[in-house]
């Protein structure tokens, strides 16, 4: 398709003689004698270059090429005018003009050299700005947050991952960058800000931190800050700091739990063998230190023997007391922070089923009296059974509700197939993991709350009743 130009120009002798020649060379060609029905067509039209004659009726010339700008700022407009004093140039270049020709046109080969490079170098332009547009949208779109600080430990840029991943906008926090930092954990904030001082260095290099950071939900998130080599000013120190931040949150959570797992396991190992090699020696020197109380009633070595295996089976009570879980801390917990963190953890597993959960919890909901690790692998198991029990595009819904002192969180999940399990399997531990619930009962029955399962038709519910914080 042939690259178009627009001829505004009020002398029909040169507008058409330019017509041909333009033709000729190849180009389709649109033509106005006045302001007015020039804009139209350059609204309308399908011009790529304009040429306008200064002397337009209908409106001032200059005016007429800054309104072309506004409306199509890409199409190059070359100035073909009688007007030959410089200060016409001038303006016309401070305007926008891309060049100024005056009329008559001495050599047509060097003006339509003009128009052609005009062309390409709009074209060209148009392919940079469309990487350009395309980049950003590439950069608002990732799920990371991409970010520069200037001097003033201010954020210059931050994408839309923002919004995401701390539940903060870029304008909520470009306009509070102070903010920003106190939801940093205290005990990270430190550090924090002593790798932004250091960025700023003259020997600076890049850096990668980790730190936590306060939701704006309410819960902590594990964070990892990336930076990348920036421009440097004459004395070799930075000029911004730009780089990545990245939410690690899963793997910092599942890191930990395995870890945790793995020493419980291990300390379960360790525990049971030395119960085990202590209570069978002691078994049988307690059955012997009975037989010769019974034969020797008055022997003083017996009552010795006695009291030493008490001791021992004492001891071996306590190396058991290992096999139990870990102890109980109550405090003042969030339910809607606690389920925003745990559907933030099991969001792709949903997603993979493409499973709707909808969380009606209000943001307002009364806290509980809970331990916090328990109260997160509670709700961590129980979606986790609703992601294995629920169908395909189906949906888990999640509701509350109080009484007598207690806070009922309750998650309706239809429609569930056979892997749904029974109410009276509930309380049964030792069977297939990805569907025994007994755990979980067991770990709110310890903070002091209790688990319901009701089955329907097609849905399965359950109901955690939790003590409301005093």
């Amino acid at each position: 398709m042939p690259d178009s130009i627009l001829i505004i120009e009020d002398e029909a002798a040169f507008r058409e003689a330019l017509r041909h020649f333009l033709q000729d060379a190849g180009f389709a060609v649109l033509e106005a004698v006045e302001a007015g029905r020039a804009l139209e067509l350059l609204e309308t039209g399908p011009a790529d270059m304009v040429l306008l004659d200064l002397g337009i009726p209908g409106g001032d010339g200059l005016e007429l090429l800054s309104a072309m700008k506004r409306i199509r700022p890409a199409a190059p407009v070359i100035i073909v005018s009688g007007r030959t004093h410089i200060d016409a140039a001038i303006e016309a270049f401070k305007a926008g003009a891309w060049d100024y020709v005056t009329k008559p046109i001495a050599s047509m080969d060097v003006f339509l050299n003009v128009v052609r490079n005009g062309l390409a170098q709009a074209r060209l332009t148009q392919r940079v700005q469309d990487s350009q547009e395309h980049l950003f949208r590439l950069v608002q779109n990732l799920p990371i947050i991409v970010f520069s600080i200037n001097r003033n430990r201010e954020f210059e840029f931050l994408n839309r991952a923002t919004l995401d991943i701390l539940g903060y906008t870029p304008e909520e926090i470009q306009q509070e960058p102070k903010a920003f930092l106190k939801r940093i954990a205290a005990a990270d904030r430190r550090k924090f800000t002593a790798a932004l001082k250091n960025g700023f260095k003259v020997e600076a290099s890049e850096f990668r931190l980790d730190f936590r950071f306060l939701h704006k939900k309410g819960y902590e998130i594990d964070l990892r800050i990336q930076s990348i080599p920036s421009p440097r000013r004459a004395d070799g120190a930075p000029d911004r700091l730009e780089g990545m931040i990245q939410d690690v949150t899963r793997n910092a959570y599942m890191d930990k739990v395995l870890i945790q797992n793995e020493r419980l396991n291990m300390l379960r190992s360790m525990t049971e063998e030395v119960a085990h090699e202590i209570r069978n020696p002691l078994v049988s020197l307690g059955g012997f230190a009975r037989q010769l109380r019974a034969r020797y009633p008055d022997a003083r070595e017996t009552e010795v023997i006695m009291d030493e295996c008490n001791r021992l089976e004492r001891l071996v009570q306590r190396v058991n007391a290992y096999l139990e879980p870990l102890a109980v801390t109550l405090t003042r917990c969030s339910v809607p922070a606690t389920l925003a963190f745990v559907m933030r953890l099991l969001s792709i597993r949903l997603e993979h089923k493409s499973i709707t959960c909808r969380n009606e919890i209000d943001d307002d909901l009364p806290p509980v009296l809970a331990d916090q690790e328990f109260l997160h692998r509670i709700f961590i198991y129980l979606l986790g059974h609703g992601a294995d029990v629920v169908a395909e595009s189906g949906s888990i819904r999640i509701t509350s509700s109080t009484s007598d002192g207690l806070i009922h969180v309750t998650l309706g999940m239809s429609p569930v197939g056979d892997a749904a399990v029974d109410e009276y399997r509930l309380f049964m531990p030792f069977e297939d993991e990805e569907v025994n619930l007994a755990m979980c009962s067991r770990m709110v029955e310890r903070i002091g709350g209790h688990l319901l399962l009701t089955r329907a038709e097609g849905q399965s519910i359950l109901t955690v009743s939790l003590p409301a914080h005093p």
